[in-house]
């Protein structure tokens, strides 16, 4: 499995001949194999997670799928430049499950067996869907905006009902593995920015983590893996340092 950071929270993961691409909307992505099946996953329409020009990649490679959270269907960017998509774009809601052919040129949901990539979605605590992906004997987890948002100077009130959302969201997959996640840690949270990887690594199970939603500060990647709810699982926490960073695994 070869992953590359993008930017934010795009990341690209490799897996045999299927290429993943996830919440796209800028910086350099690498030169795609035209020969590999290529999906970008969207998870919903902020513009940190989405950027239309995702569309451009259809027009010279066949193999390309759009999996995109149903609220990008309302975008106003996008429907302005593209409609509602086409016949290469899906549209999901939360607790969805599907399943794409990675032999077929065109969108597939018939389970078929190994050739299928196994797609399901949770609810966003924020907005869209998080992504739970299985193929080739690989499970990748993309919680998106999927997050325990909590902010200094909130209500009690808001703290619960926010707790309360992630936590029903997490036990949705209590003791499920995933080879690699990919999980919010976000600096503007302040002291509360590592509650929301920490309820995921103590209610399922990563082999890899890679923090994302970090705004450019790479420090605070280090800075939970120093600090003390971390210390039962930090050498499974990577440690980003740039843009285009490239990761086997």
């Amino acid at each position: 499995m070869k992953i590359t950071y993008i930017h934010h929270s795009c990341f690209v993961v490799e897996i045999e001949d299927c290429i993943f691409v996830f919440d796209y909307y800028k910086g350099k992505l690498p030169e795609f194999d035209k020969n590999k099946r290529i999906i970008f996953f969207v998870s919903h329409s902020h513009g940190d997670h989405f950027n239309p020009s995702i569309y451009q990649y259809a027009e010279y490679n066949p193999y390309v799928t759009y999996v995109l959270s149903d609220d990008v269907r309302h975008s106003l960017s996008f429907a302005v430049r593209l409609g509602t998509g086409g016949e290469n774009t899906i549209f999901v809601d939360k607790d969805k499950l599907l399943y794409l052919n990675v032999d077929n040129r065109g969108v597939s949901r018939k389970e078929g067996g190994s050739r299928d990539i196994k797609i399901e979605t949770l609810k966003s605590t924020d907005e869209g869907v998080a992504f739970l992906i299985e193929y080739a004997g690989k499970s990748v987890y993309f919680a998106g905006d999927l997050h325990w948002w909590s902010w200094t100077g909130e209500s009690e009130a808001d703290r619960e009902r926010r707790e309360k959302e992630y936590k029903y969201e997490m036990d949705k997959i209590k003791g499920r593995h995933f080879d690699v996640a990919f999980v919010v840690l976000d600096p503007r949270q302040e002291e509360h920015y590592w509650w929301g990887m920490n309820e995921f690594m103590r209610t399922a199970d990563a082999d890899i983590v890679f923090p994302m939603h970090f705004w450019k500060d790479y420090k605070l990647i280090e800075k939970f893996k120093n600090g003390e709810s971390a210390q039962d699982y930090k050498e499974k926490v990577v440690s980003i340092s740039e843009e285009g960073q490239i990761f086997e695994i």
